[in-house]
C-alpha cells in the first residue's frame, strides 16, 4: 500500500523476511564462501558451453549423415540396373549355344598332352634307374667295398671334401 504525504511515496513492508536475507547474506560473506561459489558457477557456465559445443557437433554429425544417406537410394539404384545388365548378360551367355570344338581343333593340344605324357615317362624312367644304381651303391658301402673300387664303377661321381666349421 501506497500513500502519497507531501511528495513522499512509502510502502509497509514485514520486516522478518528482510533480516533473514540480511543474516543469510552476513553468513555468506563471513563464511567466505562467494569467492568458492563464484568458482563453482563458473565451472558450470563452462560446462554448460563444452556441453553446448558438443551438442553443436552431434547436430553437425547428424546433418552430414543425412546428406549421405539421402545419396544411398541414387547409389543402391545404380547399383541394382548395373546386376539387372549383369544377370542380363549371363543368361543371354548361356543361352548361346556352346559350339563344342572339333578334334581338328583339339589336334595340336593332344599332340602336346602326348609330348608332356613321353617327356613324364622318360624322367620317371631315369628317375627309377637312379633309385635302382643309388641302392645298389648303399649295399656296397654297406658291404664295405673299398671307396677306390666303388669309383672306378661309378666314374662320373665327384667327391668332394666337406669345410670343417
Amino acid at each position: 500500500m501506497t500513500e502519497e504525504n507531501s511528495g513522499e511515496a512509502y510502502e509497509i513492508i514485514p520486516v522478518t523476511p528482510l533480516k533473514k536475507l540480511e543474516k543469510r547474506m552476513d553468513v555468506l560473506e563471513s563464511s567466505g564462501a562467494v569467492p568458492q561459489l563464484q568458482s563453482l558457477i563458473n565451472q558450470i557456465i563452462e560446462l554448460i558451453r563444452s556441453n553446448q559445443k558438443i551438442v553443436n557437433d552431434v547436430i553437425q554429425a547428424n546433418a552430414e549423415l543425412r546428406n549421405e544417406l539421402a545419396k544411398m537410394p541414387a547409389k543402391i539404384d545404380e547399383l541394382t540396373s548395373l546386376l539387372k545388365n549383369f544377370i542380363s548378360l549371363i543368361e543371354a551367355a548361356g543361352k548361346e549355344e556352346i559350339a563344342t570344338p572339333g578334334p581338328e581343333l583339339m589336334k595340336p593340344v593332344t599332340e602336346e598332352l602326348k609330348k608332356m605324357v613321353e617327356q613324364n615317362q622318360r624322367i620317371l624312367e631315369t628317375n627309377q634307374a637312379m633309385i635302382d644304381k643309388l641302392d645298389i651303391l648303399g649295399r656296397r658301402v654297406k658291404k664295405g667295398t673299398p671307396v677306390s673300387e666303388l669309383l672306378s664303377s661309378y666314374p662320373s661321381i665327384r667327391l668332394r671334401k666337406e669345410a670343417n666349421v
